[in-house]
């Protein structure tokens, strides 16, 4: 294994198609709150110095903020990777198991196929339980800038625990693996638990639950 590139057979998110197109807005809005920037500094030096303060100071500030944004998206994209297995790789391939890996400080390791990451309360870093034992490891090192705002690095592991938890989940359903929850529901029923479950009444034709991201995005693609 590669202390600086992933294991063989798996991709950094950045090298996905959906990974580069999330940094490439990012840069994007980047690249607009620059031109608004520039666009000030014209108008300060050829006409009102007054009015131009509405366009630099505000497009001053954004850039920053766009710019330490940037730099924590690519300090998680570059810090985790799917196998060729797994949902998230847009094309085809002969594997059947889905993998995820992630870089600790010092190289990349694959995660437990059981578990899911939490914070670690009584250190630094994060956790992962395989109900074996508990793994601590390290936040990757983040970019120039990422850390801006964020001396704990708190934003940056509560993103990286969301990512990489999303990334478990997909995992898991790929690989076909039993949900604790339907498990525990089996149990309940087991055990002779008597609990009345109470579900919100529905109209026909009525939606109250909002669709999530990736259900948007196939309504969106249908049109």
């Amino acid at each position: 294994m590669d202390d600086d590139g992933p294991p063989v057979g798996f991709v950094v998110l950045s090298k996905l198609e959906s990974g580069k197109s999330i940094l490439n807005e990012s840069l994007l809005r980047i690249f607009t709150s620059f031109c608004f920037l520039i666009f000030g500094l014209v108008f300060f030096i050829f006409f009102s110095k007054i009015i131009s303060t509405l366009f630099l100071i505000p497009s001053f500030f954004m850039m920053i903020i766009f710019l330490i944004k940037y730099q924590r998206k690519k300090t998680i994209m570059k810090s985790i990777a799917v196998n060729l297995g797994h949902p998230w790789i847009e094309e085809e391939h002969d594997v059947d198991e889905a993998d995820v890996a992630y870089r600790m400080l010092e190289s990349w390791e694959i995660l437990p196929r059981v578990g899911r990451i939490v914070k670690n309360l009584d250190g630094a870093g994060l956790l992962i339980d395989d109900k074996e034992n508990e793994r601590i490891f390290e936040i990757s090192k983040t970019f120039i800038g990422a850390t801006i705002f964020d001396g704990n690095n708190e934003k940056i592991e509560l993103e990286v625990i969301k990512w990489l938890n999303l990334a478990l989940a997909i995992r898991d359903a790929q690989n076909s693996v039993e949900d604790e929850i339907e498990n525990a529901r089996i149990r309940e029923e087991d055990d002779g638990i008597d609990i009345e479950r109470i579900w919100p009444k529905t109209n026909p034709g009525e939606l109250n639950v909002k669709p999530g991201a990736i259900f948007r995005k196939l309504s969106k693609s249908k049109k």
